[in-house]
């Protein structure tokens, strides 16, 4: 199945007019407000695929039942939800009549990708760690609302919900006696042993497992690795026992009373019941001998936000299919890291850009402005910008009932400057000058530019425009960059940038020096230092001295290595820090240990140690286990 081509919503939630939304079959990062509706388009994806499993279409489109989703401004006498999918003009819907679709198929391609689709909120991981000190965390609550009614038995005949919804709704009973029927005990049996299979591949059999996803993408630099597990046990006891997992399955229920000065377990009920069966979380960290993992007891006490939502997050990534072909399945993801701060948000980007784009679909809806733009400029610098849909969702307040607005974000700063210039609005222009110069140079410039030491109170503070255009000529000159072209920039902001930027209207103008800036930054621009290579931190570079003879330089990065692009040559960036760590030839190996700030001047100095034949582009000699950089790019 193509991606999904356009979404249309009518009287749905915060929509009170018909209101569509082209995606045509491209990833989304969309930008709205709380109470702007990106939400509901959302919820709006998650009532059509659940219409699969569970029709509620009768409550959610009644205007009369207490649950209903209905607008209460609309007009319409019918809302719906639809879809539509690339190549296909077949419209896939939800309204008061429940499912529809416009020309009916033998087999709903929904029901499928219902199974193969993927939700997550804030209110999910809230709901993986909202637990007090003297609670066991079980997760049972979470899978059965958000896990199990978009998983598919092993079978592909239901839902795993379907199953438990079955099983919970009625006892099923032999004849007129109080034998369990023997269908009803083989249903809680494939329940049982469905998610049983789903916990054992979360655990151990997923590739990759929520261990692996920790350890590998989100655990911090220095941390004690985690050991991350679920238990759901066939444990026997009459009675369940706290902070142990149970099977979904008949018995009675107990409560603690005191008698005799003793506490003793009564049974509320003398009839059979189904007991709700309990998830457990098992974490374990590392312990110092590197060996052996210990289990922290209360991790909703011993961890903060940040670890707690890694950890949820590598449960349910662990349960993305990474190895059959993208046919159309999403991950929607709402507002799901506002716990995070940006480098920990930076992470998760980076796995869902890097490991889940390229076989999911990804819908991400967002509040948090400064999250939008950091997601999207990561999108712009190192991935595929087209396949992507940028934009804004705004209420309209200038019409009764106010409605959501979506704003294509479709051009880029420069694009913008350029259409202001064309405009002859140079005071737009000016600002819009200043924002994408600061961006270009704080982008660019490694940490040491952008930072500096308050002289009052010694902190690390950031540098001023001034500063760090100050500190342009040096990155230039290390990166083998032309500076003369960017040589008047501090003149060009001290002449109209500020003026602009302080809303000076007094100041005048002059078109050929904004022109003459706007080139400027435009080329700035175009200098590209956001891209890492995908390599292992230990690389090697294998030469030959002057007299003929073989040497193996072994160094170590101590950061991501940073790629250098800019009129279409590829290189590695000056500053990247690195360790030699060992030099090996016929005569010499040994080991060295040395630190230095670039990788350029480690390998010049090692250079005219052994009297080594220098070579220019470092991409063309570093290897990652036998293979050249240049053939991971």
């Amino acid at each position: 199945m193509a991606a999904i081509s356009k979404i249309t919503i009518d009287g749905f939630k915060a929509f009170p007019q018909e209101f569509e939304l082209n995606l045509d079959g491209k990833n989304l990062l969309m930008y709205g407000e709380n109470g702007s509706g990106k939400s509901s388009i959302y919820y709006a994806l998650h009532a059509l695929l659940q219409s699969q499993c569970k029709d509620k279409c009768s409550i959610y489109f009644s205007t009369t039942h207490p649950e209903s989703i209905v607008n209460k401004y609309t007009n319409k006498p019918n809302a719906k939800v639809e879809i539509k999918f690339e190549g296909s003009d077949v419209a896939y819907s939800i309204s008061q009549a429940g499912y529809n679709e416009s020309v009916p198929q033998a087999t709903s391609p929904l029901r499928d990708l219902n199974g193969k689709c993927i939700f997550i909120n804030h209110k999910l991981l809230f709901n993986v760690f909202s637990f007090r000190n003297s609670q066991y965390i079980d997760l049972f609550p979470v899978f059965i609302k958000d896990i199990l009614p978009f998983t598919l038995t092993r079978d592909q005949s239901k839902y795993i919900s379907e199953l438990y919804d079955e099983a919970v709704a009625k006892i099923k009973r032999k004849g007129r006696g109080n034998r369990i029927d023997d269908t009803y005990k083989d249903l809680i049996k494939k329940f049982n042993k469905e998610t049983e299979y789903l916990i054992k591949l979360i655990n151990q059999n997923a590739v990759p497992t929520a261990t692996d996803i920790f350890n590998n993408n989100f655990r911090d630099i220095g941390d004690r690795k985690l050991k991350i597990s679920l238990e759901y046990n066939d444990n026997r006891d009459d009675i369940p026992q706290p902070n142990k997992s149970y099977w979904l399955r008949l018995g009675y229920r107990y409560h603690p009373v005191e008698i005799a000065g003793r506490m003793e377990n009564k049974k509320l009920s003398t009839e059979l019941e189904v007991l709700q069966p309990v998830i457990t979380l098992k974490v374990e960290e590392l312990q110092n001998d590197n060996v052996t993992y210990k289990p922290v007891p209360k991790p909703q006490t011993q961890f903060n936000e940040a670890k707690l939502t890694a950890i949820a997050l590598s449960i349910r990534f662990a349960l993305l299919n990474t190895v059959d072909p993208a046919d159309g399945r999403f991950l929607a993801l709402d507002d799901m890291l506002i716990s995070l701060d940006m480098s920990n948000r930076m992470k998760v980007i980076t796995y869902l850009l890097d490991k889940v784009a390229p076989l999911y679909k990804l819908y991400v809806f967002t509040h948090d402005r400064l999250f939008y733009h950091t997601f999207k400029r990561k999108i712009e610098t190192q991935y595929k910008k087209t396949d992507w849909s940028f934009g804004g969702i705004y209420i309209n307040d200038s019409t009764t009932p106010n409605e959501p607005n979506y704003v294509p974000d479709n051009k880029s700063k420069i694009e913008k400057i350029e259409e202001a210039y064309k405009c002859h609005d140079y005071f737009r222009c000016g600002t819009l000058l200043r924002q994408e110069c600061e961006r270009c140079l704080n982008e660019l410039l490694p940490d040491s530019f952008r930072i500096k030491a308050d002289p009052n109170t010694g902190a690390s503070v950031p540098k001023n425009l001034d500063e760090l255009i100050g500190s342009l000529e040096e990155f230039c000159n290390h990166e083998q960059i032309d500076y003369s072209q960017f040589k008047d920039l501090k003149t060009y902001k001290d002449l109209f940038l500020n003026s602009t930027a302080h809303n000076d209207i007094t100041s005048p103008f002059y078109r050929n020096e904004i022109k003459i800036c706007k080139q400027a930054i435009t080329l700035l621009a175009q200098i590209n230092r956001a891209k890492t290579i995908d390599c292992h931190r230990d690389l090697s570079i294998i030469q030959n001295n002057k007299k003929g003879e073989n040497f193996t330089i072994r160094l170590r990065l101590r950061e991501p290595l940073r790629l250098l692009e800019y009129s279409d040559e590829k290189r590695i960036s000056y500053y990247n820090k690195c360790e030699i760590l060992r030099i090996i030839s016929p005569n010499i190996d040994m080991n060295v240990n040395e630190g230095y700030e670039s990788i350029y001047v480690a390998y010049k100095e090692i250079c005219k140690r052994y009297d080594l034949i220098k070579q220019d582009n470092l991409l063309d000699i570093l290897q990652d286990r036998g293979e050249l950089l240049r053939n991971k790019l």
